[in-house]
This record gives C-alpha cells, sequence and structure tokens, in this order.
C-alpha cells in the first residue's frame, strides 16, 4: 500500500529540530522571567502552546515520512524522542508529556492510509497527548489531541467522440481535515494498453488550478472499452502524499 520513494529521515530530522528550537527558546525565556514574576504566567503560557504546536509538526513530519515510503512505526518511534527532549530540557521542574497513538479502526499505530480505487485516497495521523508540568508554584495538567489528515477526492467522466476516442475530464479536491487545502504538486495518470500514460504528453491536454484546492484536468485520447481508468498522485503543502485511483465512465 505505501510505495517505495525517497526517504523522509530528513525531514524527520528537520521538524524535531524546529521543534526543539521552538521549545529551547520558550524554556530559556521562561527561566529570564525569575526575574520578572509579572511575565511568568504569560510565558508559562506561551511555552505550554508552542508544546502543542511542536506536538503537531512532529506528527506531520511523522506522517509525511511513512507516506514517502518510512516505516509505519515511525511515528511512535518520534513521539517517544519528542516527550524525551521535553522531559530532559525542562529544568524548572518535571515535564511529562505522554504520547499515545490511536489504535482502533481505520487507526493502527497512530496511522490511516487508505489509497484505494474508489475515488477517495487518505493519509492521516492521530496521536492523544497528556502534559505534566509542575515547579516554582506552577502545575499543568493539559490533555490535547493532533489530527492530521490529507484527503484527495477524483471523480471524472468522458464523452464520446468518434470510435474508442474519448474526451476525458477528471476534478481533484486536496482537504486538510476536511477543509480545502492546495497541492504542492498533483500528477494524473490514465490506464491504456496495459500501462499508465501521461496525458501532458496528448496535444489538447489541459490543467486548471482554481485556487482554492479544486483542480481540473482534461484530454482526449483512443482508449479502448467503457471506463477510463485515472490515478491521481499528490503532495499537500505539508509534503504529506496521497493518492487514488477512480474510474471515468460516459456522462
Amino acid at each position: 500500500m505505501v510505495k517505495d520513494r525517497r526517504s523522509g529521515q530528513v525531514l524527520i530530522l528537520t521538524a524535531l529540530t524546529i521543534a526543539a528550537l521552538i521549545i529551547s527558546t520558550e524554556i530559556y525565556l521562561y527561566r529570564l522571567s525569575e526575574t520578572r514574576v509579572d511575565s511568568e504566567y504569560d510565558l508559562l503560557c506561551d511555552y505550554v502552546l508552542n508544546i502543542r504546536l511542536s506536538s503537531r509538526h512532529v506528527v506531520e513530519a511523522s506522517l509525511a515520512n511513512v507516506t514517502w515510503g518510512g516505516p509505519s512505526q515511525t511515528l511512535a518511534y518520534n513521539l517517544e524522542r519528542w516527550s524525551s527532549f521535553l522531559a530532559s530540557e525542562y529544568r524548572l521542574g518535571i515535564c511529562t508529556l505522554t504520547a499515545t497513538v490511536r489504535d482502533t479502526t481505520p487507526y493502527a499505530s497512530g496511522l490511516w492510509i487508505d489509497w484505494g480505487s474508489d475515488g477517495r485516497g487518505v493519509s492521516s495521523a492521530f496521536s492523544s497527548f497528556d502534559l505534566r508540568l509542575s515547579g516554582r508554584g506552577a502545575e499543568v495538567n493539559l490533555s490535547y489531541t493532533v489530527n492530521v489528515t490529507t484527503t484527495l477526492l477524483v471523480s471524472g467522466s468522458y464523452t464520446a467522440v468518434a470510435g474508442n476516442e474519448k474526451a476525458v475530464e477528471v476534478w481533484c479536491r486536496v482537504l486538510n481535515e476536511g477543509s480545502p487545502a492546495l497541492a504542492e504538486n498533483i500528477t494524473l495518470l490514465y490506464f491504456k494498453g496495459g500501462a499508465w500514460r501521461d496525458p501532458t504528453t496528448l496535444p489538447d491536454y489541459t490543467y486548471m488550478d482554481y485556487g482554492n484546492g479544486t483542480y481540473l484536468f482534461s484530454f482526449s485520447d483512443v482508449i479502448p472499452g467503457d471506463v477510463v481508468t485515472v490515478s491521481a498522485r499528490c503532495y499537500d503543502r505539508r509534503t504529506i502524499y496521497v493518492e487514488v485511483e477512480a474510474e471515468c465512465r460516459e456522462g
């Protein structure tokens, strides 16, 4: 289901480095607050918010790694590293972040990768977090979840021109967490003669980007049969990959 592609290890290291830099900065500012009592509460709130933000970065990068061909254990492994980093870096008391990846259907090890042939492809990661902070008179007990989901919806139809020649239109929609999102790169292929073909080589190929996560492809070719099978392959702006196949029928 998940195919081999370029390694996502660089992405993972980058994401964890960014998260570490964010938190290290917040720790530094919070330590400075020892001489500015009035600002301690605000700095602590900022620190907690950045833990949540950085947790999301780690989940996003881990999902991207898996969709690029990385192992399914990537998410759990990186969350464990992230929790260990926080525990070792926080020196104003005790910081415990417990990450629990979702393991109920359709998720396994926190991941839901479904690249089917029904016009709907999903790449998703889900984890729950429990954050505990104590020290210097401050107590924080916070639970939150992070769900990162890239969905690709594909539908299309064709008009018979002459003989087996067909004029095909294919619509693709990209969603992040259920809302329209932009693709960093999206590619369409169609199946003919036992192989996937690139429609950009056809003379009447057109592509329209509507700027709202909706993309229209159109092309004509001689394709036997009453069904045109297409495959859309997409990287969203978070570099999360998803693909899906769909059948286009006359209409």
